[in-house]
């Protein structure tokens, strides 16, 4: 499993305020990551730094001279180029999670959107969705094995657009996993450990808009229905509560992008009718 840099944020402030705080996380990851690759050339220096002193002990034999004062300190440099080599690779700074770029991509569209005069709230929260705290409920099958089913909101934004709709939006991830445990073996007789071992994985994305009813209608027109397709997700609810539109879409995809978000996010509003 690829290791990533965990990431948290809390949002409470305008678009163009959170773009900016996420903008500086790439600079400065940009910075690090270029003092790493000159540092990553440091140990082929040292490797190449310790030849010359065995040419000079070389050059005083060839002369005459049967001395080995320099020759000594090439060991050094080589070692010296190991230590440096492993600590680099120590000190190699992990990626960002591709769904930083994702949600970055989400506020960066909705920037124009939200209404100049107030913020967005919410969070995005990369620390990883294996985590005890994230765990909704756990379940034991017939052979006594638990199943942890985690549910991870990473990505929840509210705020208030132009036109006086409130947005609230939610996507989440959903992982159902098999605790390790250790089995005696049949043969030797000792315990062995077996690893937690992924049973299936779910996103969703949950999309709630609550009208400005002096703008829309108190009506919505259907045309988002259980079961469409929308990009990678599929509708799974759609409801019309008084002067709200409630939608839940799902998908078992390997990963979500900005634009299956942005896309069902787009048909969601279409379904909205304006007054006149």
């Amino acid at each position: 499993m690829a290791t990533f840099d965990p990431v948290y944020l809390t949002m409470n402030e305008k678009p163009a305020a959170i773009l900016s705080g996420m903008d500086e996380i790439l600079n400065r990851r940009e910075s690090i990551q270029q003092t790493y690759q000159r540092r990553t050339r440091l140990p082929l220096w040292l490797f190449l730094a310790g030849f010359p002193f065995v040419l000079i002990d070389l050059f005083f034999t060839f002369i005459g001279y049967k001395l080995c004062l320099f020759s000594f300190l090439t060991p050094l440099f080589w070692v010296a180029a190991l230590i440096v080599f492993f600590t680099n690779r120590r000190n190699k700074m992990p990626n960002l999670p591709p769904d930083f770029f994702v949600a970055k991509e989400i506020l960066y569209t909705l920037r124009d959107d939200v209404d100049p005069k107030r913020t967005v709230f919410g969070h995005l929260d990369l620390t990883g969705t294996r985590k005890p705290e994230k765990v909704a409920r756990e379940a034991s099958n017939a052979l006594g094995f638990i199943t942890q089913y985690f549910r991870d909101e990473w990505l929840s934004l509210k705020t208030r657009l132009y036109d006086g709709n409130m947005l609230r939006l939610s996507v989440l991830k959903s992982e159902k996993v098999r605790k390790g445990y250790y089995k005696r073996s049949r043969i030797s007789g000792k315990n062995k450990w077996k690893p937690p071992k992924d049973k299936g994985r779910l996103y969703e994305l949950k999309i709630r808009i609550t009208m400005n009813p002096e703008i829309y209608e108190s009506y919505i027109l259907h045309s988002l229905r259980e079961g469409m397709k929308v990009g990678a997700y599929t509708i799974e609810q759609v409801l019309n509560e008084p002067g709200s539109l409630i939608l839940v879409a799902s998908t078992q995809a390997v990963s979500v992008t900005s634009a299956d978000v942005l896309a069902v996010l787009k048909n969601t509003y279409d379904m909205l009718k304006r007054k006149g």
